[in-house]
């Protein structure tokens, strides 16, 4: 311990007596250090942690899953089918189910509109989840009658009755309907992420007969020695037996179990955070190859120090382990500068995260510096000082001890393997900033086009909102008709709107859901499905969003509610279900017996394609249904503008008012900001991954003018005899330019390679983004090779000026 702790006071002194290496190289690490912290915190609290759930492995969701077209269709449960899961199923110690839905709250200040849960009491006991004060609801309390209570969200709880604890017993109306607070959550419960009040699931007896809805969330607690693996292929035996017994409803049907990790983060949030933190990666493997560099050029300049210290009897070991010493030391430093600027830049993400996008993620309101944290920064740093210090120490240490004490200290020139190593290095960060430059414009661009997707609709001068009508007072199809009607006709008075509609589903706004499509007198084979999106919209939907009508007609003011229901359909559909045919006239039917279920339709129309899905490139056929003859409870408002969409939110406000005031509007906004906050994943990525690449591009070029810099520096006496045998100076700038010309063509061609392979994957994430994009790779890899030259060009003036005798004289 005496020999460590005089090693590190002998590092110490080392360091301090080279304060620009040292501040040069503790930058550096921080930078690669802090990104690479930031990110992992991150992606611990959303991916790898989001919810402190006792066992969390032993938690798995089962949901139902078909095979349509080559692909699974994955859907929640039908309730019936949860039934069944609790008698047959031995996996499972516990099983709950939860329906989600908006509900309007009031008795709480102003009317507002919430995400409320239906929940078993199980729900509860699955996820080992305590109340912070109260209690929570049992199983007891799940039956018609019995089911006036509810249990509020932390978050909710402290913004909307500001964290009173004497809300215990208070008396809320939900839905019109009295409801007795008894319990508030913990602030690490959230899951679901978005639901704000919990309530109990009290289904009537024909609602648990329901195998047609899948829209229940299932959640189970497996038995102890039960693995997943395991229960899947139970619950897949269970589900088999339940297609054979009900073939109507459940042919084709499986089930799907998964950890509730999993079913969490779903299949792009681990991709999107594995990417990033294989890029904030790649920017700390460019810092070490720096930080090598940097002790290369030192290891040189040290020889005569390694030289007398081997002399007098040191080992190579013991200088070995004095060198690292030093490393670590400064990777330390480095990884306390990281900690300190990865809690700025979390503190930028946190605060920059909009709170309605927040709500969505689990676990991200839990992101912080915790010491899983400062363990993977302290790994990071040891790390670093092994790759960035192993080898530099290791060429130190190759010194011919009778040369170099004869020489002094006048002469400190590299091997040939110094060199090579060195230029390895610096080839490396090329390439790696190469591939990272490409990949952020590449997802930059992806990004840049998805945003912009929607421009042909003008979103920035369209306001939009969603309502929930309660059932208690709009529970008739007449009463919700009624109010789209007299909503539609109030906003279509107000000075400045164009058109005022109603719909289901926005363009590009993931909105909507996808149901069965039945034809007449077309009987579908038992296990094959076919299916359509359904679209409810008012009257002036197809104008107003410019959908053109290529067959039939539109929906009309003649469309009424007690009229022939009628439908219409994509180009889409009709190529893939009615081909060769004339489909005006013909009837169909979206959904399975049930509630969701439409009554027979007449098409009346065919219409251009739309697209409603961000993400999904293959576009689903459509049903458009009148909001008029069907009216839902759910829709969402477009009232569009010639000027400013925002202007209008009050007179909106006053208008819908002066209908129901005590009816909650969701927030207003255009449809621009929100297309803009369903992005703000992706723009956060492509911002990170940006500022990663120009961080990696930045230290590339360092790296390299630190090269050729060292590079001029000991081979000054050469270049000084060149120019006193009559070499001109054109030819020292050739010969230092076609250096750094090999070693940047070495690391674009390696980069570019990597490169490729990294566009593959963002241009299966992203629309408009090809992998093999001539602009993008042709200018990007112009640009790093102009800044690598331009880095090279003032090492190469500066030995092309070197004056000869002066070298000389030097020596």
């Amino acid at each position: 311990m005496s020999t460590f702790i005089q090693d590190l006071r002998y590092a110490a002194r080392q360091l301090r007596k080279s304060p620009g290496f040292t501040v040069a190289a503790v930058l550096t690490l921080a930078i690669g250090i802090g990104i690479n912290t930031a990110m992992f915190s991150s992606m611990d609290a959303v991916v790898l942690r989001p919810l402190a759930v006792p066992q969390m492995d032993r938690v798995a969701t089962i949901a139902e899953q078909r095979e349509q077209g080559g692909n699974a269709d994955y859907m929640r449960a039908a309730l019936a089918n949860y039934v069944d899961w609790k008698e047959r199923s031995h996996s499972f110690a516990q099983m709950a189910v939860l329906a989600d839905s908006d509900m309007s709250l009031t008795g709480a200040g102003d009317a507002v509109r919430v995400r409320g849960a239906q929940s078993s009491g199980s729900f509860f006991s699955v996820l080992r989840a305590q109340p912070l004060i109260g209690r929570v609801f049992t199983d007891d309390e799940c039956v018609p009658g019995r089911d006036g209570v509810a249990v509020l969200n932390y978050a909710f709880w402290q913004q909307r009755f500001g964290s009173d604890p004497g809300v215990l017993g208070r008396t809320i109306q939900i839905d019109q309907r009295a409801y007795t607070i008894v319990g508030v959550m913990t602030k690490t419960m959230q899951y679901p992420s978005d639901v704000d009040i919990f309530v109990p699931f009290a289904p009537t007896p024909g609602r648990l007969k329901d195998r047609n809805d899948h829209t229940y969330l299932v959640v189970g607690r497996l038995r102890d020695g039960v693995t997943v693996e395991q229960a899947q292929a139970e619950m897949r035996i269970v589900g088999q037996q339940l297609a054979k017994a009900y073939p109507v409803t459940n042919q084709g049907w499986n089930v799907r179990v998964e950890t509730l990790l999993d079913g969490i983060n779903g299949p792009y949030t681990p991709l999107y955070y594995k990417m990033l933190l294989g890029a904030t990666l790649f920017v700390l493997l460019v810092v070490c190859a720096n930080v090598a560099n940097l002790q290369f050029a030192r290891g040189i300049a040290r020889r005569p120090e390694i030289a007398m210290r081997t002399a007098l009897g040191a080992s190579r070991t013991r200088i070995m382990r004095q060198l690292l010493t030093e490393n670590v030391l400064l990777a330390l430093l480095g990884g306390a500068g990281g900690v300190a600027l990865g809690g700025l830049d979390l503190h930028f993400m946190l605060v920059n995260m909009p709170p309605r996008v927040a709500r969505y993620m689990s676990g991200w309101s839990n992101t912080s510096l915790n010491g899983r944290t400062l363990a993977f920064s302290l790994v990071l740093a040891g790390l670093t000082a092994i790759v960035s210090g192993f080898a530099p120490a290791l060429e130190a240490l190759r010194v011919n001890l009778v040369a170099q004490l004869k020489s002094g200290t006048r002469s400190a020139i590299g091997s040939g393997r110094s060199h090579r190593l060195r230029n390895i290095f610096a080839g490396s960060q090329i390439a790696l900033a190469v591939a990272l430059v490409i990949g952020a414009a590449l997802m930059s661009k992806g990004m840049n086009a998805t945003l912009h997707v929607a421009d042909g609709y003008q979103p920035q001068q369209v306001l939009t909102y969603n309502m929930t009508l309660p059932l208690a007072r709009y529970g008739t199809p007449e009463k919700r008709a009624a109010w789209y009607a007299d909503s539609l006709t109030k906003l279509r008075a107000i000075p400045g709107v164009k058109s005022a509609e109603i719909t289901s589903a926005l363009p590009y706004s993931d909105m909507g859901w996808v149901q069965d499509a039945a034809i007449e007198n077309r009987p579908v084979m038992p296990g094959k499905f076919q299916s359509a999106r359904r679209v409810t919209v008012s009257d002036g939907y197809f104008s107003a969003f410019h959908v053109s009508i290529v067959d039939g007609r539109g929906f009309t003011i003649g469309d009424a509610l007690g009229t022939q229901p009628v439908a219409v359909v994509s180009r889409r559909f009709v190529d893939r279900y009615l081909p060769n045919q004339n489909p005006i006239g013909q009837h169909i039917r979206l959904g399975r017996d049930g509630p969701g279920q439409t009554p027979w339709l007449t098409i009346v129309g065919v219409a251009e394609e739309a697209t409603y899905s961000l993400w999904d490139q293959q576009i689903q056929p459509s049903v458009y249904l009148s909001a008029a003859q069907l009216p839902n409870r759910d829709a969402r408002y477009a009232v569009m503008t010639d000027g400013n969409a925002t202007a209008l939110a009050d007179p909106v406000h006053k208008a819908l008012a002066g209908l129901d005031a005590a009816l909650p509007v969701d927030e207003m906004e255009t449809w621009q900001h929100l297309m803009h906050e369903q992005l703000t994943g992706l723009i956060y990525s492509a911002v990170l991954m940006g500022v990663d690449a120009l961080v990696a591009l930045l230290l590339a070029a360092i790296g390299i003018f630190g090269v050729m810099a060292n590079l001029v520096g000991e081979r000054t006496r050469e270049i000084g005899v060149r120019l006193a045998m009559g070499a001109r100076r054109e030819d020292v700038l050739r010969m230092i330019m076609g250096r750094a010309t090999r070693l940047l063509g070495v690391g674009l061609g390696a980069g570019l390679v990597m490169a490729f392979a990294l566009a593959r994957m963002v241009a299966n994430l992203l629309r408009g983004v090809s992998p093999d994009d001539p602009v993008v790779f042709g200018s990007i890899t112009a640009a790093i090779a102009m800044v690598a030259l331009a880095a090279s060009w003032i090492p190469a003036r500066r030995a092309a000026r070197v004056e000869p005798m002066v070298a000389l004289r030097d020596e």
